[in-house]
């Protein structure tokens, strides 16, 4: 096991109009490896609190423990980007990554940031159902479509593929 990995990772579940903040237990296994496990459908979240997106500063409710199905969820934000990556992603490449401006729309969010990608990755299969269930982006700002003063940001996001509803590259 990785020593590095920190005891708990707070992050920012964003799911039907809903934002739940929590902290993930990563003492056995880091986040991202346990977002993209398939074997799994569901996340453990400790000091959950919920509020609407359309009112973040309000507080509806807060439970010690909330448990998450991970094919509901439109996004998570991360704060620190090495919690969003799973193990083989954190070791590289003889090639450094292309770094592509992304524009991504989900249910209520527009989301905005850069995609790290392969050399040789053909960005047709970005979205495609044989890879991975989620979409890691870079440098996130997520706005409301209903009110783009509504913001919310973080050094990674991890994006339910089935939501997108439009991938935007700038370039690949």
């Amino acid at each position: 096991m990785d020593t590095r990995l920190r005891k708990e990772v707070v992050a920012d579940f964003f799911a039907h109009g809903y934002r739940l903040s929590g902290t993930f237990d990563a003492r056995q296994r880091s986040f991202g490896d346990a977002i993209y496990d398939r074997t799994t459908d569901y996340l453990t979240v400790e000091n959950a609190y919920i509020s609407a997106i359309g009112k973040p500063a309000e507080i509806n409710t807060s439970r010690p423990l909330a448990v998450i199905a991970k094919n509901e969820i439109s996004f998570v934000l991360i704060m620190d980007e090495n919690d969003a990556l799973r193990r083989d992603q954190k070791y590289g490449s003889y090639l450094p990554p292309k770094i592509v401006p992304v524009l991504i729309t989900l249910p209520f969010f527009e989301l905005q940031g850069h995609l790290r990608m392969p050399g040789r990755l053909n960005p047709k299969i970005l979205l495609g159902s044989q890879t991975e269930s989620f979409l890691t982006v870079f440098d996130v700002t997520a706005r409301t479509t209903f009110d783009s003063a509504i913001s919310f940001a973080g050094a990674a996001a991890l994006i339910n593929k089935v939501k997108i509803g439009f991938l935007g590259l700038e370039s690949t």
